[in-house]
């Protein structure tokens, strides 16, 4: 991070999708707040909500597994 604190745009070369101003960062989002809207208004059927929540219960799991005691994300064990 030293070379950050000496020159602020050194990581911009990699953040191609970070925008120089709040309404260009806005322009930039919206693709992304467009499909997160479709998500949002999407009716699932029940079957397949059993089969997202599982799906998210086994990836809280599996991110947990990998960090260390005391700093879980999902649970306390």
């Amino acid at each position: 991070m030293s070379n950050y604190t000496e020159n602020p745009n050194y990581f911009t070369p990699y953040l191609k999708h970070q925008g120089h101003t709040k309404e260009e960062q806005l322009r930039l989002n919206q693709p992304a707040m467009e499909w997160l809207k479709k998500q949002i208004e999407e009716k699932v059927p029940e079957t397949e909500l059993q089969i997202r929540r599982k799906n998210l219960e086994i990836l809280k799991q599996t991110m947990d597994s990998f960090r260390p005691s005391g700093h879980k994300l999902y649970s306390e064990k």
